[in-house]
């Protein structure tokens, strides 16, 4: 594919270091990309310090501060100039041969998007999920596996954010990467995907296309896998459910029942734990244990509020993605 040209996004907030190592391996790439965009939304200027050390990289500023990495996203792709846009975290690192065997999977017209692997180092994620990679469930939910290895290129119905890549006129033509996911960045990401896949795009997942996550500390506000990613994990999806595919379309009740059925099922043992039912055979739990029981009841009540409170917020985002569409024809 000596004729695509490919734009490198990366979207920061806050980690200079990591974007520093992140710039040095791309650097190192065996293709040269046609062009690397720094997209900052830092509220210091150590980011704009670092790209300045690093020529021919473009430096960008969102001006609209955390949480905003679809925004981040979308204003690299505006600025992009690449037939296909290739976004990578900044504590990400790329392999050597990682554009080139993103590119390889673009020979097939058909395919609008390809991602990689993303390895995090931990034991048994090659094998784990091999045949469950980046699917959209009939119930509403989405699998990763985004480390696993089948061996071969493999059609997905979602990429991951750290390492994936579109034809920028694919990207443009669903009116570029959509925004208003608020929260620690969940979901924005698959928007994107699914809004190809709903217009019966193809999207590959090459194994050989390879980017080290390193998961740089979180710069935003909590820690990582907190209360707030239930909330947000719920509200998120359901809203991403609505946007893309409608408020009446079948999977956004399955994924509400979906929702509600499981978090029923951990009250359950929440209580079974409390009067002291073993569970599978296991010992009866300890004092300890059914004293501490109750506080996996705060999960339960993140996720059914980030369900309901989703559920109207996807009819609105909906709505506001229609009148941006017709404003910008």
């Amino acid at each position: 594919m000596a004729d695509l040209t490919v734009s490198v996004v990366i979207p920061t907030y806050r980690r200079p270091e990591h974007l520093a190592e992140c710039l040095r391996h791309l650097a190192a790439l065996d293709r040269t990309p046609h062009e690397v965009l720094v997209v900052d939304a830092s509220p210091d200027d150590r980011t704009r310090a670092v790209v300045a050390e690093h020529p021919g990289v473009r430096y960008l500023r969102n001006e609209l501060g955390p949480s905003t990495t679809p925004e981040s996203r979308d204003l690299g792709l505006r600025h992009a100039t690449g037939d296909v846009v290739a976004y990578v975290d900044d504590d990400s690192h790329v392999a050597p041969d990682w554009l080139d065997r993103l590119l390889a999977a673009y020979a097939d017209p058909g395919v609008v998007g390809v991602g990689g692997r993303i390895v995090n180092g931990t034991p048994g994620e090659r094998e784990r999920g091999v045949d469950r990679i980046g699917r959209l469930l009939p119930s509403g939910e989405l699998t990763g596996h985004f480390a696993a290895d089948p061996g071969r290129p493999v059609e997905v119905d979602h990429l991951l954010g750290a390492n994936m890549s579109f034809r920028r006129a694919a990207l443009l033509d669903v009116g570029g990467v959509h925004g208003r996911y608020p929260g620690p960045g969940l979901c924005e990401d698959s928007d994107i995907s699914l809004r190809q896949r709903s217009r019966g795009r193809r999207l590959v997942f090459e194994p050989r296309a390879v980017v080290r996550h390193v998961s740089a500390p979180y710069r935003i506000r909590g820690r990582r896998f907190d209360l707030r990613y239930d909330f947000y994990g719920r509200r998120n999806q359901v809203v991403m459910l609505i946007r893309v595919l409608g408020p009446r379309h079948p999977m956004v009740r399955r994924y509400a029942a979906s929702v509600v059925r499981g978090e029923w099922r951990r009250v359950k043992g929440v209580a079974r734990t409390v009067v002291g039912r073993p569970v599978d055979g296991s010992p009866p739990p300890g004092l300890r244990e059914r004293l501490r029981a109750p506080f996996a009841l705060r999960r339960v009540v993140g996720c059914l509020l980030g369900l309901l409170v989703g559920l109207p917020a996807g009819v609105r985002e909906r709505r506001t993605d229609r009148l941006e569409t017709g404003r910008a024809r």
